[in-house]
């Protein structure tokens, strides 16, 4: 009993940023702290110093969770919606574009231990965020990560309405309202010439000749959006 009382406290392998970061921005002080080291080195470290392992396992592991709590989410906060739309929301929200935006709010970077060179890892803060709550599942347990991510992320980081808003689909709405009218609509959609090399599409959207909406974007998809878009919100 004494010897335990004047036992000395295991140094943490972790530094005491990413602690702080864990406890104030997840809600979470680690117990087994190689999972957190694990999570946050990525394979061009391991493969720069042979040492240790990368974070690929867990990211595997925490893509699967985040997945199923989303889908969870979603299904009580929207009672009204159906599959379909669910499914949308849920791939929205966990794609690695968004999960990207999440992390960097997060100021995740700052804490992942990855060789800095020329290349760009496109996913890397998303899939490092995949692989931290892959760990905080094994460290945790379910319930405290699925806590951590609904009231740390979820709730606080990510804006569910901006989502929706995001994921309108204003082209299926367009054709919809139109069939019903039985009337058609058509899409002319021509490439800009742009300065720096960057490539821009106007779409413009007509009905019986009559031009409905006109939008610009980097592809014909994301033009012909927002020619929806206007479409339905001018009519």
């Amino acid at each position: 009993m004494i010897r335990r009382l004047f036992q000395r406290k295991k140094p943490s392998i972790l530094s005491p940023l990413f602690l702080h970061f864990l406890n104030s921005s997840l809600d979470v002080i680690p117990r087994d702290e190689k999972w957190y080291v694990e999570a946050i080195t990525h394979r061009s470290k391991k493969s720069f110093d042979q040492q240790g392992k990368d974070n690929e396992r867990l990211e595997f592991l925490g893509d699967a969770f985040i997945s199923l709590v989303v889908a969870h989410y979603l299904l009580l906060k929207f009672p009204n919606k159906s599959e379909g739309e669910l499914t949308q929301l849920r791939a929205k929200v966990v794609s690695r574009n968004n999960l990207n935006k999440i992390a960097e709010k997060l100021q995740l970077e700052n804490h992942i231990d990855y060789q800095k060179s020329k290349n760009t890892y496109k996913s890397l803060l998303g899939n490092c965020l995949e692989a931290l709550f892959g760990a905080i599942l094994l460290d945790q347990g379910y319930e405290k990560a699925k806590s951590s991510f609904i009231e740390k992320v979820l709730n606080s980081v990510v804006d569910i309405n901006q989502v929706i808003i995001e994921n309108r689909d204003y082209k299926s709405e367009l054709l919809m309202t139109f069939q019903k009218k039985n009337q058609k609509i058509e899409f002319k959609v021509e490439k800009l010439s742009a300065d720096n090399n960057k490539i821009e599409f106007i779409a413009r959207v007509f009905s019986e000749g009559v031009m409905l909406g006109e939008g610009v974007g980097s592809s014909k998809k994301e033009a012909e959006r927002e020619a929806c878009k206007k479409a339905l919100t001018s009519s």
